[in-house]
């Protein structure tokens, strides 16, 4: 049993010292990390997402730069309804673009690609609204020129009815000119 004792201590201490040498599994905020963390905000359903974001609000305090502030940028920036899509992403990256402090590369850098992104993602959003402004304005017009065409089509019809009319008239009229002159 005693010889047992020594081995166990060295295992312990070699099994240890593997430990030492393993990659960390948890969130490093680097930016493969931040960069699964917007595939997977990207795919919450509207509930979850609404949760994340609020642990996240709650987590994420004072002017530093940190990867909760930018995971808490990718929810705003993902959420398309709830609480998260009222918040501005700009202001929550505010810190990290030009706060005080220097904050690390790696996050600064993740930083401005998503206000980037958000900047983006304004655009089109401003450019899809004035194309359905444009779009329903045009069907507007469409409407309008449909009714009016339908307006001339019976007036075109009222017309060609008289047409007709004046025409049996004026042979009618011709008819008895001619009766008349057949008589003299």
């Amino acid at each position: 049993m005693s010889g047992l004792r020594p081995a166990g201590t060295v295992l312990v201490l070699i099994l240890l010292a593997g430990c030492g040498t393993l990659n960390r599994s948890g969130p490093t905020g680097g930016a493969d990390d931040l960069a699964s963390y917007y595939r997977y905000a990207a795919a919450l359903d509207k509930a979850t997402l609404t949760g994340e974001y609020r642990n996240f609000r709650n987590w994420v305090t004072g002017s530093r730069c940190t990867p909760d502030r930018l995971r808490l940028a990718i929810l705003t920036l993902v959420a398309e309804s709830g609480p998260a899509s009222k918040a501005d992403p700009s202001v929550v990256l505010g810190p990290c673009l030009g706060g005080s402090e220097r904050p690390p590369p790696r996050l600064r850098n993740m930083a401005f690609l998503l206000e980037d992104q958000i900047r983006k993602r304004r655009d089109l959003a401003k450019h899809a609204h004035e194309l359905r402004s444009r779009v329903n304005h045009l069907e507007g017009s469409l409407s309008e020129q449909r009714k009016a065409r339908q307006e001339l089509t019976e007036k075109k019809g009222e017309l060609e009815k008289r047409l007709k009319t004046l025409q049996e008239q004026l042979e009618a009229l011709k008819d008895i000119e001619r009766s008349i002159q057949q008589r003299d």
